[in-house]
């Protein structure tokens, strides 16, 4: 069975220098091809070819259609419609289904929708419909009887040991590489799926169960190796929901990084409690030279509100440690959460300006619905998203389209003004890792690549960083503001 893996296309960011390599696509891809079927993979964030070349060089028995990110939606649609016209069947998968099941119930653009475990259900549904079996036994699956969509069993968690390494061949490496601080080369990988915190407002709660699997380090190590022998991969940003790894596992990629000659240096998200200086050490002396930590909020009172709860002094020390040894921290706070007030916004700007971070971002708060958070906002507020298409206007975490905190807007955006202008101003540098201070340094690099791959979203690119300037004069713009959160005050 020949099967078109479609990733959809998203806005310049996604198709620009962002993009990261769909990492349920590739997975499945594999899957599927090492079970016998004919694979091509059609990455619409890079690939300029239309989809109606690709289907004339590629006769499609079936498509999936993996949507990454909020603002893929308008374009899953789009070529939905067209795979459709075609008498293609059409899959949807990633995690927009298991987000937005309510929404996707009265579209007619697909005809099944994948839950969960992509590699087994889709493997077992493309089987049904080979033999023209009935698909309602396939488990982790919705589909449409007699008009209304219908959602199977749930299928079990897949042991990770039971996926190959990723076969890279199945697209072109080179497109996907990204300029990255440090790096020239730099591609995201993945090194586990999943997370066990139980934070209400992520969406990994809903597609991976509040469960993390790890991949064995050998897979992770052999498509490092390959890509570093064969496309000079210098960088990886594992893009785990949460990284970390076992002092066996570290002394496994440090013997990697000797064995390449440490040809790259890695970095990923992870939780700032729990890790010690000398597992700090023992990761820098492996090649890692950057973590993001989603911290989210300073105020007790709001992690508590979202089962985010950490020692705010435990991560002042782990950030210290970070910079003492070399390894440059990124702080993701989340601003606008529901009932927010002056006092947490106050906690979080003091907490954050505390951190010894080589940046800052801060973003506004969106909703991802089916989780308890979203739950929460339509019962205190009544607010409810009704389709895709009003989703999607709320993708931008740069844009506050609702505001669900308790003070006004202006206050939400001259914090975050002050941040973004305390980031790119930031002097603060490590050995090996030019941070946020030197992001102009690389401005031509991200030109460069927009022409390249995305030229039709250059002028957006230039539009909305032009707003994003313009949004940081909101710090300059409003005094009383930067005065009342204390901004200024060391």
């Amino acid at each position: 069975m020949k099967v078109l893996m479609i990733q959809a296309g998203g806005n310049f960011m996604l198709r620009g220098t962002t993009h990261p390599v769909c990492r349920d696509l590739m997975f499945s891809s594999t899957w599927l091809k090492n079970n016998g079927y004919e694979i091509a993979v059609y990455d619409r964030c890079i690939e300029k070819t239309p989809l109606q070349k690709v289907l004339a060089s590629f006769r499609a028995e079936c498509a999936v259609v993996f949507i990454a990110h909020t603002s893929s939606m308008r374009d899953a649609i789009q070529v939905s419609k067209a795979l459709k016209r075609e008498c293609i069947p059409v899959i949807w998968a990633d995690f927009l289904p298991a987000i937005c099941e309510e929404l996707i119930r009265d579209l007619d653009c697909f005809d099944y929708a994948l839950f969960g475990e992509f590699c087994i259900s889709l493997q077992n549904l493309l089987s049904a419909l080979e033999r023209q079996e009935d698909v309602g036994t396939v488990a982790g699956i919705g589909y449409f009887k007699d008009g209304v969509f219908t959602k199977t069993r749930e299928q079990p968690l897949q042991d990770l040991a039971e996926l190959p390494a990723v076969d890279w061949s199945l697209i072109d490496v080179e497109k996907c590489f990204r300029v990255f601080p440090g790096c020239r080369k730099m591609l995201y990988l993945s090194a586990s799926v999943g997370c066990s915190w139980q934070c209400d407002f992520c969406y990994a709660t809903l597609c991976y169960r509040k469960v993390r699997r790890k991949r064995p380090i050998a897979c992770v190590l052999e498509e490092i190796e390959y890509l570093v022998r064969h496309h000079q991969l210098d960088g990886v940003n594992f893009s785990d929901e949460l990284l970390s790894f076992t002092d066996t596992e570290l002394e496994a990629v440090k013997a990697c990084r000797t064995r390449l000659g440490n040809a790259f240096i890695w970095g990923g998200e992870t939780r700032a409690n729990g890790l010690t200086k000398e597992k700090l050490l023992a990761m820098h002396e492996a090649g890692c030279r950057w973590l993001l930590f989603g911290l989210e909020s300073g105020s007790p009172r709001i992690r508590k509100s979202v089962h985010k709860e950490y020692d705010s002094a435990g991560v002042r020390t782990v950030v210290n440690w970070c910079s003492e040894i070399g390894i440059a921290t990124y702080g993701s706070f989340i601003l606008g959460f529901l009932g927010e007030d002056v006092p947490d916004l106050r906690q979080t700007v003091s907490f954050a300006k505390s951190l010894d971070l080589d940046a800052w971002l801060f973003n506004y708060y969106i909703p991802v619905t089916s989780t308890p958070a979203y739950q929460k906002i339509k019962e205190a507020c009544g607010f409810e998203i009704k389709s895709l298409m009003e989703y999607e206007k709320l993708s931008s975490p740069d844009t506050c389209e609702h505001n669900f905190s308790a003070v006004p807007k202006k206050d939400l955006a001259t914090i975050k003004a002050y941040f973004d202008l305390h980031t790119i101003t930031n002097r603060k540098k490590h050995v090996e890792q030019a941070v946020f201070s030197q992001m102009f340094v690389k401005m031509w690099d991200t030109v460069k690549q927009y022409l390249h791959v995305a030229p039709k979203d250059f002028f957006p690119a230039l539009f909305s960083i032009f707003k994003r300037g313009l949004s940081v004069m909101a710090f300059f713009l409003h005094p009383r503001i930067v005065k009342k959160y204390r901004l200024l005050q060391k």
